[in-house]
């Protein structure tokens, strides 16, 4: 099964978190200090953790500033700190069929709540008349022989447990056309099916419960130690429980074991040790790229040591070293950078995550902090390549590097909006504030530079609802064959045309840029300085006057028709506004503000609305949007060299 959505509901400061959507691969939760990532994490571990003993606690756990207001009015008892829903596939609707047959669960939905005091609330539709039927028919005790009509009508549709109760009571006379031996094997199909459980609903439960996967959480995760004696490398905690236990899964990584790695026979031993030390190398730096001149060895040492009762014996350490060519030494892995550490212990223990029987959801609590920001990338990659295939991971961050701007599909921003709030988590960035969204700014800012300075065609907008409404659009009419945008062009917001000719100044001649800006007068007049100073070339100035036939200090907005733009203004506010409403021939923001009697000032909010609705907005755009954004496609392209 695939967990699909979460919400917790007072646990720290979460009052409700409302429905988060939990994506098949990864799930980012991003926001600022205290704003409840890690409480939000913390309550989904405990929903199925791997050690049993972490679980709710009402003292801790339950609002201080509500406890005593909810004990009073009873709400307290109704708490539920974690839901978790899942979408069952295959093999788990299979695992019911087989006990109950065919038909029983209705659906792919399955969700259970938790309580503080442990109580269980599941959502599961079970048809439980079916289940009657599938037991009626026998088809293993009665092989081929129909069932009596009579036995199936007296049982009828009832509950499996209510129908196993009133076999009980039946008492076939002479003129039944069942005996005591076809009640008898209703009871025994009945009674297997549902086994100790009172319904089939319950058995139905009790078998996905067993199913679900295991949650493991990371926080302040134990690193490998450098040295290992081999007698403490005994032990059956799980995964991520001590540091042993991750020197086990090291083992295990490198598919050997403490007896091999310490074999009698020096060649033997020598050649385990060489084959485990290049595994491990090729292993972790094929996702490691800070440094290639390093290398993984591992050794053995033997020592000589006094025994309590006066014998000397022979202790057996593994040593972890790390060789550094480039400078022509080794260490131990211990006195290796924090960063690197932590990569090698996170990825030894990882690898016993990949045989889980019923799959895992690892959840890690601000990963890779002490990681240089092109190795958290490279830790991203870890995560997308290696783990990700194998388990659904959640993470929380606040590091932009920790951001994919090719992903933001995948981010969830947690922001604490007081005590009456609480924590609260939205896929909405315009929803709230910007220390809450300061790690996707910073991220995009990050991915725009690298961007700006990677290749020379580069096309500069506005804003990000531009940059939105040219790669939606010129992605719909390539598909349509069409004119769109070259694939050469690398599309950059700029923040506002006021940032245009900084943007401008600081690419320079060396990289070349095409500017396409609202024809508002201010705007226009300081690139237009720009051109006069021969920074940028006059071709490439393109004004949205040009391309909205006719519409004077135009917007992008006005290269969509009336009618069209609505549809995304309606999407976006939940409004219901015709064209009719709208007066006169000027810009269609000028015009919305006439019929709503307010500024218009959130560009981005129908932007967002066909970035998240363009499977059903984009079909639907007129053919006098889509001619107005070809000719603007054939302009830009036309600009390049």
């Amino acid at each position: 099964m695939q967990l699909t959505q979460v919400r917790s509901r007072l646990f720290h400061n979460i009052v409700d978190s409302g429905d988060v959507d939990i994506a098949p691969d990864v799930t980012a939760l991003v926001g600022k200090n205290e704003s409840g990532k890690t409480a939000l994490l913390s309550a989904i571990y405990r929903f199925h953790p791997v050690y049993p003993k972490d679980s709710f606690a009402l003292g801790q756990d339950y609002p201080r500033w509500r406890k005593v207001p909810d004990t009073r009015s009873g709400e307290i008892k109704n708490a539920k700190p974690i839901t978790c829903m899942f979408t069952l596939d295959d093999e788990d609707l299979k695992a019911v069929t087989d006990e109950l047959g065919p038909g029983v669960i209705k659906g792919h939905s399955y969700s259970r709540s938790m309580s503080y005091e442990g109580n269980n609330t599941v959502s599961l539709q079970v048809d439980e008349a079916v289940a009657v039927d599938e037991a009626v028919a026998l088809e293993n005790l009665y092989a081929d022989e129909e069932v009596p009509p009579a036995l199936r009508s007296v049982l009828g549709t009832r509950s499996l447990a209510a129908a196993l109760e009133q076999a009980g009571g039946l008492a076939p006379g002479e003129d039944s056309d069942y005996t005591a031996a076809d009640v008898d094997l209703f009871t025994r199909a009945a009674r297997q099916r549902l086994g100790e459980s009172a319904s089939a609903w319950q058995r139905a439960v009790r078998i996905l419960r067993g199913r679900e996967p295991k949650f493991f959480y990371f926080s302040d995760y134990q690193n490998l130690p450098g040295r290992i004696a081999l007698t403490d490398l005994n032990g059956q905690e799980e995964p991520g429980a001590s540091e042993m236990q991750t020197a086990r899964a090291l083992l295990e990584l490198a598919s050997t074991s403490a007896g091999a790695m310490s074999a009698e026979d020096f060649e033997e031993r020598k050649a385990e040790l060489e084959a485990v030390s290049n595994d491990l190398t090729r292993q972790v730096f094929e996702y490691w790229k800070q440094n290639p001149d390093l290398s993984v060895e591992i050794d053995l040492d033997k020592t000589t040591v006094q025994q309590t009762n006066g014998q000397q014996a022979v202790a057996s350490h593994l040593d972890i070293r790390v060789k550094d060519r480039r400078h022509g030494f080794t260490n131990n892995f211990s006195a290796r950078s924090t960063g690197f550490q932590w990569f090698f212990s996170f990825l030894a223990a990882f690898s016993q995550f990949e045989t889980y029987p019923h799959g895992v959801v690892v959840l890690l609590d601000e990963p890779g902090l002490s990681l240089h920001g092109r190795a958290q990338a490279d830790f991203l990659r870890f995560t997308n390549e290696r783990l990700a295939p194998n388990a659904q991971v959640i993470y929380t961050t606040h590091s932009p590097f920790m951001v994919e701007t090719a992903r933001l599909d995948r981010v969830r921003i947690v922001e604490d909006r007081g005590p009456d709030t609480g924590a609260v988590v939205t896929q909405e960035a315009l929803a709230v504030t910007d220390d809450s969204l300061f790690p996707l700014q910073a991220a995009l800012g990050y991915d725009i530079a690298q961007n700006l300075f990677v290749g020379a065609d580069n096309l500069l907008v506005e804003g990000t609802s531009d940059y939105t409404y040219l790669a939606l659009i010129s992605d719909f009419l390539k598909e349509a064959g069409r004119t769109h945008l070259d694939e050469r062009w690398r599309i950059l917001p700029a923040g506002g045309a006021t940032n245009i000719p900084t943007f401008v100044a600081l690419i320079g001649t060396n990289l070349q840029a095409t500017v396409l800006i609202d024809s508002t007068p201010a705007g226009v007049a300081k690139l237009k300085t720009l051109t006069n100073k021969g920074m940028l070339s006059p071709k490439r100035l393109l004004l949205t006057d040009t391309f909205s036939d006719g519409v004077k200090d135009s917007d992008i907005e006005d290269l969509f028709s009336p009618g069209d733009y609505l549809k995304l203004y309606n999407a976006a506010f939940g409004t219901k506004l015709k064209v009719g409403d709208l007066n006169g021939t000027d810009r269609i923001i000028a015009r919305l503000t006439r019929a709503t009697g307010a500024p218009f000032i959130e560009h981005g909010r129908p932007a967002d609305a066909l970035l998240r609705k363009r499977d059903n907005l984009l079909p639907g755009l007129s053919e006098t949007t889509l001619s107005r954004f070809v000719r603007l496609f054939t302009a830009i392209n036309d600009t390049l060299v």
